[in-house]
């Protein structure tokens, strides 16, 4: 079962994103405007309802949407909410959009959050797409585009990248030593595998500036 969480970031390519690609459509807080705007339902909302008026969440009902509001005081952020509630609801692949913004403190969290469950959970955009990798995976990539592969929650040990033009072998990955930085994909397909610890990896669709 795939699920889609639409986040309350910035978000130039939501109408692009194919809705029937997935069984379940969760909007994550100020993430419902832009259905509402669409003049689109999402199956689930779920948030504090703290970037949203109440004739929002009232227009969502009376849409038909299932609306899950939880107190703003509270120790978990929607997006962990709406990844738990995904799951719980049978998940096994998560695509996040929508995340991308100025707030690097949820940047952060949404990084360790994806590294947290037993599914496999993207972050995507049109520029950039990220994953945590703590067993192994083999990526779609292009020739030419840049990755980072930057340990987090710690460091990884016995890393193996294969597909880049940097390629290594069972290498540790200390936290205070980021090598993976800026490296570049020279195949169609690359490995990325870690004995001990968790990675994440950046695939830079478009070059940043």
């Amino acid at each position: 079962m795939r699920s889609a969480l639409f986040l309350n970031g910035d978000c130039e390519d939501f109408e692009s994103v194919d809705l029937e690609d997935y069984d379940l459509i969760i909007a994550v807080d100020g993430g419902a405007k832009r259905f509402l705007k669409a003049g689109l339902v999402p199956d689930l909302f779920v948030g504090d309802g703290d970037s949203l008026d109440e004739s929002d969440l009232n227009e969502l009902k009376a849409l038909g949407c299932e609306v899950l509001l939880f107190p703003k005081e509270k120790d978990e952020i929607d997006t962990e909410l709406a990844l738990r509630k995904a799951i719980e609801r049978g998940a096994k692949e998560i695509d996040i959009f929508c995340w991308m913004g100025e707030r690097l403190d949820m940047l952060l969290a949404l990084m360790y959050l994806m590294g947290s469950f037993n599914v496999k959970i993207t972050a995507k955009s049109r520029k950039l797409i990220v994953g945590v990798v703590s067993t192994e995976v083999e990526l779609e990539a292009n020739p030419n585009e840049k990755w980072s592969i930057i340990p987090i929650a710690g460091d990884a040990y016995g890393v193996t990248l294969k597909g880049f033009k940097y390629e290594i072998a069972n290498k540790n990955m200390p936290c205070d030593h980021p090598y993976g930085v800026s490296n570049i994909a020279i195949l169609p397909r690359v490995k990325i595998s870690v004995e001990r610890g968790k990675v994440a990896y950046f695939r830079w669709l478009k070059e940043p500036s």
